[in-house]
């Protein structure tokens, strides 16, 4: 048998493990970008709560017969509700939204503004229409009133507070009396938020009314 050479040893490629720390340092660096994430949404979310909106496009689109306007909007708690039916996230929480929107079905001074969105610019309203029923009759949603906001304007306006980012779907915002953002979500809402939100819009209407 030959013997090997100490020329060849050198050739052999060694087979080298990973350092026993380098999941934990892909996980330090997962956290970190994750707080750094955090930190950017809630600077950004402080920026925008207490910013004034108005002058909407908010169009009927399902079960409902004529616009939204600042007059119907002034003095409620008004729920901006942008989502799609193309959307994962949002048909993920539809169904929760559904449900409070419902729950406040009766309150005179609450106020929901569903307004479906298309992905695509070329999308009309009558196919926007179709899709939208269709998806809402899955989360028994398709008996309440449900908006479009056609040109995008209303998303523009938004999108001026939005600066980091831009607009995201879902996205949810609720705005008191003066038209002045409470909270708002630019993603899922955390379960029960939306309501806790919407109760304490309620009481800040209260101390405004004389």
């Amino acid at each position: 048998m030959k013997p090997i050479e100490s020329a060849e040893l050198t050739n052999v490629p060694v087979k080298r493990n990973p350092p026993a720390f380098a999941p934990l340092m892909f996980a330090g660096l997962f956290m970190i970008c994750g707080i750094c994430v955090l930190l950017l949404i809630g600077r950004e979310k402080a920026r925008i709560i207490g910013q004034t909106i108005t002058e909407m496009d908010i169009q009927p689109l399902l079960n409902a017969d004529r616009p939204i306007t600042d007059a119907d909007m002034k003095g409620k708690v008004v729920v901006l509700y942008f989502w799609g039916y193309w959307c994962p996230d949002c048909v993920k929480e539809l169904g929760d939204f559904v449900k409070t929107q419902r729950s406040y079905l009766n309150d005179p001074d609450v106020l929901f503004a569903s307004i479906a969105c298309s992905n695509r610019s070329d999308e009309s309203q009558d196919s926007l229409k179709f899709y939208t029923n269709k998806f809402l009759l899955d989360v028994e949603g398709n008996d309440l009133p449900t908006y479009s906001d056609p040109a995008e304007f209303s998303r523009a306006r938004i999108s001026q507070l939005l600066t980091k980012g831009g607009f995201a779907y879902p996205t949810t915002l609720v705005i008191d009396g003066e038209g002045k953002v409470v909270d708002v979500w630019r993603a899922a809402v955390p379960l029960n938020a939306l309501g806790k939100a919407i109760e304490k819009a309620k009481l800040a209407n209260k101390t405004l009314r004389p």
